[in-house]
């Protein structure tokens, strides 16, 4: 039997619920609250930060070396450590992760962690998504093809983001028997400065009494509210008007899914369909950056 979970977190629109077994959660943001949000201006903008960590060049070695995860500023009780092993054609990572409670702590809209690798060029690649268990802990196997990178966590409003937020809540450390050669990392990102998910629309907070739900359910509802995240952080970089194919497959997804939650259909099958929405959504926002002038909308307001 799996275990309940003890998170507690708000979505965009700020339903939240305790994922744990009792009595039913509430329903998900229905589609004319979704439309109604969504029309809403965003508080939405885009700057450049600044952060340098240590690197290692694994290079092609055939023993394996740690790095520990150590939490930042941000999270200093949060720990960690990661094995890397430089194979033929990839490095293989196995990160364990503890301490860690609801991402929701940094802001109602942060639903999730994410695991990424930066080069000493500062290119971020996205290696997966922390996903919890009820102790609070996790663990994530994963391949890349980069050979010299830092590791940091960030907390994000849906898994599949492409650039991490400045809420880095780990980065690696080195150990003294940590075997590679270190380089810093003077990594530049463009980011989303932390609140700047939020819609306004006047939400009370979160209650502390939210209903319980099995972990199944739990699951679910957080598949949709980071579907309901990535549009409307697609819709406020343009997507309507850059991506419009793209962004209106991802809304289809998502009202799919909304429609199976309210079907009672099988949690695994709502899951796949809102992520699914997910990436769409996040796909739709790339190609609106990269096709609107300069002064689009992500820089307004």
């Amino acid at each position: 039997m799996r275990q309940a979970a003890t998170l507690t977190f708000g979505a965009v629109l700020l339903f939240p619920f305790t994922a744990a077994v009792g009595r039913n959660a509430p329903q998900p943001p229905q589609e004319q609250q979704s439309q109604n949000s969504e029309a809403r201006s965003p508080v939405y903008r885009a700057t450049v930060v600044s952060r340098t960590t240590a690197a290692v060049n694994y290079g092609h070695r055939t023993a394996p070396t740690k790095v520990d995860l150590k939490g930042t500023l941000l999270y200093p009780e949060a720990r960690g450590e990661a094995t890397v092993e430089s194979r033929r054609g990839a490095v293989e990572i196995d990160a364990k992760f503890r301490n860690l409670d609801a991402p929701s702590r940094f802001g109602p809209t942060y639903l999730t962690y994410v695991f990424w690798a930066i080069t000493p060029e500062g290119r971020s690649v996205n290696l997966g998504e922390i996903v919890l268990n009820s102790a609070n802990k996790a663990r994530l196997r994963v391949t890349s093809e980069l050979q010299s990178f830092a590791l940091i966590a960030t907390a994000e409003p849906y898994f599949s983001v492409t650039q991490p937020s400045n809420v880095v809540v780990m980065e690696n450390v080195i150990r003294p028997d940590t075997v590679g050669r270190t380089e810093q990392v003077r990594a530049r990102y463009d980011l989303l400065p932390r609140q700047s998910y939020t819609y306004e629309t006047g939400a009370p907070a979160a209650a502390t009494d939210a209903p319980k739900v099995s972990m199944d359910e739990y699951e679910a509802l957080l598949a949709l509210y980071q579907a309901q995240n990535a549009l409307q952080i697609a819709r406020a970089a343009g997507a309507e008007q850059f991506a419009g194919g793209t962004i209106h497959r991802a809304d289809e997804l998502y009202q799919q899914a909304l429609r199976l939650k309210k079907r009672k259909s099988d949690g695994k099958q709502v899951v796949t369909i809102a992520r699914q929405a997910v990436q769409t959504a996040e796909d739709a926002r790339i190609i609106a950056v990269k096709r609107q002038p300069l002064e689009g909308p992500a820089s307004s307001q």
